[in-house]
């Protein structure tokens, strides 16, 4: 399948850890090693009633950041580790 289109979403706090956060395991305290997702949508579910930007039949490759420990196999999205 092929994507026309690619999105990426970070609240300001998230994008803050993202960059700048230290990547620590809240339950043992170890390295959390990052892991790039994506999931295909429909370019509708994205658009809004003012402003379309994807076109609605289009394939959009959504991005999803998360982060697994290598000791203890937690897993967190980057949703979760800002708001810690």
């Amino acid at each position: 399948m092929s994507h026309q289109a690619f999105r990426y979403d970070f609240s300001f706090k998230e994008l803050i850890y993202f960059l700048f956060g230290k990547k620590i395991c809240p339950k043992c305290g170890k390295t959390l090693m990052k892991i790039k997702d994506y999931e295909t949508v429909s370019g509708a579910q994205f658009n809004r009633k003012t402003d379309p930007f994807f076109v609605p039949n289009a394939n959009v490759k959504h991005y999803i950041y998360k982060y697994q420990c290598s000791a203890c196999h937690s897993e967190y999205t980057l949703k979760e580790l800002s708001d810690m």
